[in-house]
């Protein structure tokens, strides 16, 4: 765990800070290491632009509703952090769906009920 958490530091030490502004009640029960995740992800795309689903840069790993098998614990678009609502997100290029997801969702605790 101590390797991801410095990448995620020198990540950050590489770009510009800027405020990046969550939903209160969701902020609210990130732990100190995802909101910096949140915060990094968000920094990344400012810099580099979005995520995509092509085979150039870092590969978003987006499924739509109809692939996403985790949707029933929790795990989808419409309880990231980084979820703008309708099909619009942070940092996925694409459009998304609220019971889609990528390998970046950041969600809060107590939002993922495993079976």
């Amino acid at each position: 765990m101590g390797d991801e958490k410095s990448i995620i530091e020198m990540l950050m030490a590489q770009l510009p800070m800027r405020i990046v502004s969550m939903p209160k009640p969701m902020e609210m029960n990130l732990h100190p290491e995802e909101k910096a995740l949140a915060d990094a992800l968000i920094q990344i795309t400012q810099k580099y632009g979005k995520f995509n689903q092509d085979y150039t840069g870092v590969w978003a790993g987006y499924d739509d509703p109809t692939k996403n098998e985790v949707a029933s614990i929790g795990v989808k678009c419409s309880n990231c952090v980084l979820y703008n609502g309708g099909s619009s997100c942070k940092i996925i290029s694409l459009p998304v769906a609220p019971e889609g997801k990528c390998r970046f969702a950041v969600i809060p605790d107590g939002v993922v009920k495993p079976k």
